[in-house]
């Protein structure tokens, strides 16, 4: 039985496009905008009207900043980190946590989808498959820009302080783009080839931590040991934290056309990881 959510999103998915328009490339990107607008959109109202997930998500790094940022700011002397307070040379590090806990569920959407059926509704409709794999990077990057905003402006108030401008939040938001898309291509292959729920929160969370605690989220890049400093340059979070602290709090220790080169490889390599395993998937 489907509820009426569901029924309107299957006829609106089943609605043709017009095919009047000569140029079929153009024609083939519609059909990928609108079937992923409509796959986005759904993911959205789920996330608002899911009260567990939206406080879920955001219960974690704002304890990370009220407690840990704030209990460590009196041990590290800010000579170590460059002049700022811990809890300014943290916030960075908490944004990239929500991202990685961001893409965990944005995949683990996809997982459901797949384990409900759902995901063979979206294949029978008259749309481009990748469609599916854009929505779901659309509603983990909005959603994980929004958690962001509310991140920092929770840390201001907490007395971190911000030393950016125009062109430093715009390059934020570039860098945590390119880590979210990173993210979440590479937690999307992962569903898709995991055959329980479990399964998928055994894989991601043996990845998640690490992938914090081997980065410069916590402490900085000049104060690890040898090996350390070297696992960290090849952990993406580093350069998602290098950059944001470097555009939003003007502290980082790679810099910021580095830390875009390094994610944006990192993106593209994720995500055509991500439709290469998805078209083996639906073969």
């Amino acid at each position: 039985m489907y509820n009426e959510g569901s029924l309107s999103m299957q006829q609106e998915l089943e609605r043709p496009l017009p095919i009047s328009t000569p140029d079929r490339t153009f024609q083939s990107g519609a059909e990928l905008w609108r079937g992923g607008w409509v796959i986005f959109t759904k993911h959205i109202h789920k996330f608002v009207r899911n009260g567990q997930e939206l406080g879920g998500t955001l219960a974690a790094p704002l304890l990370l900043a009220a407690t840990f940022g704030l209990g460590m700011e009196k041990l590290v002397a800010s000579e170590v980190i460059d002049g700022l307070s811990y809890l300014s040379f943290i916030t960075a590090g908490i944004i990239a946590f929500t991202a990685l806990s961001g893409a965990i569920n944005a995949g683990m959407t996809i997982l459901e989808e797949k384990i409900k059926g759902m995901m063979k509704e979206y294949m029978v409709a008259p749309i481009p498959r990748v469609s599916i794999l854009l929505a779901a990077t659309g509603s983990g990057l909005v959603k994980t820009l929004v958690q962001s905003a509310l991140i920092v402006v929770v840390a201001v108030l907490f007395g971190a302080t911000l030393q950016t401008s125009a062109v430093g939040v715009l390059g934020a938001l570039v860098v945590l783009t390119a880590f979210v898309v990173t993210s979440v291509g590479f937690a999307n292959a992962m569903a898709l080839r995991s055959k329980s729920i479990g399964g998928y929160h055994t894989i991601l969370f043996l990845l998640n931590l690490p992938l914090l605690f081997l980065s410069s989220a916590l402490y900085p890049l000049d104060t690890m040991p040898g090996w350390m400093r070297v696992v960290a340059l090849l952990n993406p979070t580093t350069y998602a934290v290098e950059g944001l602290r470097g555009a939003l709090f003007g502290s980082g220790s790679l810099h910021l056309a580095l830390c875009l080169a390094v994610l944006s490889g990192c993106a593209v390599l994720c995500t055509w990881f991500s439709v290469r395993t998805f078209q083996r998937v639906v073969e």
